[in-house]
């Protein structure tokens, strides 16, 4: 067997035995109270093998400097209907967006990788206004992209970045 196979039943037992014991009931509640949602523990270390061996340090950096200097980014995939639906929610408005497909850039692992460590979620899209996670589609950070839309929130933040012109339409 190989050594990828090996580790990934390791993890799955691992995780497994997590999801169950009290003590992982215990730490949930734990990890939500210090502001970082719990991600899926395979999922995370699914990713970190996925990524292989990275300089994390910069491969950190690349990310938050992405996520400071950008009015609006987005970690995606494209072959995601999320992510599909919350671009076309964000260009609908005329929004200058940064796009990053994890699987179309060289270190596309690694930086999902790192953003996992940076929101607390594997799950696309991951898009951030004026340095603010404001969650995927429809969930997380500050509600996703169609709840905030629907309320009228979306168009001033993206006002507010720099990424909207007010009352700018195409």
């Amino acid at each position: 067997m190989s050594r990828s196979i090996i580790i990934l039943l390791i993890l799955s037992s691992v995780s497994e035995a997590l999801l169950v014991s009290p003590r992982a009931r215990f730490l949930a509640p734990a990890a939500q109270r210090a502001g970082r949602p719990q991600c899926n523990f395979l999922s995370e270390m699914m990713t970190k093998l996925q990524a292989g061996s990275y300089n994390e340090i910069e491969v950190k950096a690349k990310v938050e400097r992405m996520i400071k200097m950008k009015p609006v980014v987005m970690f995606a995939t494209t072959t995601c209907p999320f992510c599909e639906k919350a671009r076309k929610e964000i260009r609908s408005m005329g929004a200058v967006m940064s796009e990053f497909d994890f699987d179309e850039e060289a270190d596309g692992m690694a930086m999902k990788a790192e953003l996992i460590k940076i929101t607390g979620q594997s799950s696309v899209p991951q898009v951030f206004i004026g340095g603010k996670f404001v969650g995927g589609c429809n969930d997380g950070g500050m509600g996703g992209v169609v709840p905030l839309k629907k309320s009228g929130k979306l168009e001033e933040l993206l006002i507010k970045s720099g990424a909207l012109v007010k009352g700018a339409t195409i």
